[in-house]
């Protein structure tokens, strides 16, 4: 006698039904997981351009500036010898994807680095994006010795101190 191989329609169901539920759960989490990868990722793109010009304005001894490519920082940004705008031949430039809105918290019109990689003043962005209801937001400033550092919610009135440490945890808030 030959044995019958398969799933009944019940066992089908049954299986759908848990997937259906295992994706529901899933999903939100998974969305949240691409948004924060998104954010890393325009985070680390700011903070490799200003690390650019800040390298750049001591190599050369020479004042070098990271402006908006556009009339806003969403559009994105270049890294420039000329403080009056994005050229044809930029030393870096990088446009943000439409999902990411990054704007500038200091007031700056661009931010610029003397021959010794100082900054002039404390460039602070927010780079936020929505989803499912929720708004993921990190704040790059920059520290008064030159370097850029990332931490995970809004920006502050202020710069943090030197030094300061974060994780990318909290990204993230309803």
């Amino acid at each position: 006698m030959k044995t019958l191989r398969g799933f009944t329609l019940v066992e089908l169901l049954m299986g759908l039904a848990i997937l259906s539920i295992v994706t529901t759960t899933v999903v939100p989490s998974f969305s949240q997981l691409l948004a924060e990868q998104r954010l890393r990722q325009v985070s680390n793109e700011l903070r490799l351009s200003l690390a650019l010009a800040r390298s750049e304005a001591i190599k050369r001894s020479e004042s070098v500036n990271v402006l908006p490519a556009a009339s806003t920082w969403s559009d994105g940004w270049c890294v420039e010898l000329n403080a009056a705008g994005c050229t044809q031949t930029p030393l870096g430039a990088y446009i943000v994807p439409q999902s990411i809105r990054v704007s500038d918290r200091s007031g700056a019109a661009k931010v610029a680095f003397n021959s010794w990689g100082r900054a002039a003043n404390c460039p602070r962005f927010e780079i936020e994006t929505s989803v499912a209801n929720r708004t993921c937001s990190v704040c790059l400033y920059v520290e008064t010795d030159g370097r850029a550092i990332a931490a995970p919610g809004v920006c502050a009135n202020q710069c943090p101190g030197v030094g300061s440490n974060y994780s990318w945890s909290g990204a993230c808030s309803s």
